[in-house]
C-alpha cells in the first residue's frame, strides 16, 4: 500500500504485509482526495457499539481464517478496530495461537471528534479489556482526533507501549524525519514482542 511505502522502505526486507481494506466504501476524509487516490474505505460512517462489535468480529474472522500475524498496523479507525479486536479477544481467549504478538496504531481514531467522543472510545476499549502485547502509538500533534489516540494509549500495556509524537494531523507520516521514527518504533515494538 503506497500510505506506508515510505515506512516499510526503512523496515527489514523479510517482514510480509498483507492488507484488508475496510467493508464500506465511502468519501474521501476531509484534505485526503487530493493525496491518495480512490477508492477510499472506512470501517463505519457512524458510530455505534453495536456495529463496532460487527466490525471487530469482520476483522477477528478475518485472522482467524488468514492468521496467526506477527503484529497488526492499523491507521484512523483501523487502529481503533484492531484495538478492540485485540483487547476483546485476549479477555475471551478466543483468538487461536495468539495471531497479533505486537501492534501498531497510527491516529486511532472512532471518527471525527464530534462525532464520537473520547468517552466513546474509552468504553468500547475498556469493555474489550487490556491490550497486552507491545505497542507503538503513533499521534499527530495536530491530530483532532488526539485525545483518542491517547485513550489507546492508556489501555495498552504502559511497560511495553512506544508513544511517537509526530509533527501533523490525522495522516500517516510521510516525510523521513518522521517515517523513520515510525519505523523505529515498529522494530521497538517488534523486539520487545520477540524477546523472550
Amino acid at each position: 500500500m503506497n500510505r506506508i511505502a515510505n515506512i516499510r522502505s526503512l523496515l527489514q526486507s523479510s517482514y510480509v504485509f498483507d492488507f484488508l481494506d475496510s467493508p464500506v466504501q465511502c468519501e474521501a476524509a476531509v484534505g485526503l482526495k487530493g493525496v491518495y487516490p480512490g477508492p477510499y474505505y472506512c470501517f463505519f460512517e457512524r458510530y455505534s457499539e453495536e456495529y463496532l462489535q460487527k466490525v471487530v468480529d469482520f476483522v477477528c474472522g478475518v485472522v482467524d481464517e488468514d492468521g496467526p500475524y506477527d503484529g497488526v498496523i492499523g491507521f484512523s479507525q483501523g487502529a481503533s478496530v484492531a484495538a478492540a479486536c485485540i483487547a476483546q479477544q485476549q479477555l475471551r481467549g478466543s483468538l487461536k495461537d495468539e495471531p497479533f504478538k505486537m501492534a501498531v496504531f497510527i491516529c486511532a481514531a472512532l471518527m471525527p471528534p464530534q462525532l464520537a467522543t473520547v468517552d466513546n472510545l474509552a468504553d468500547t476499549i475498556g469493555k474489550f479489556g487490556p491490550i497486552d502485547i507491545p505497542t507503538a502509538h503513533v499521534i499527530g500533534r495536530k491530530d483532532p482526533c488526539d485525545t483518542q489516540s491517547l485513550e489507546v494509549v492508556k489501555s495498552s500495556a504502559q511497560n511495553a507501549t512506544t508513544v511517537l509524537l509526530i509533527d501533523g494531523g490525522h495522516d500517516i507520516p510521510r516525510d523521513a524525519v518522521n517515517a523513520k521514527n515510525v519505523a523505529i518504533g515498529i522494530e521497538r515494538a517488534f523486539r520487545l514482542a520477540f524477546s523472550g
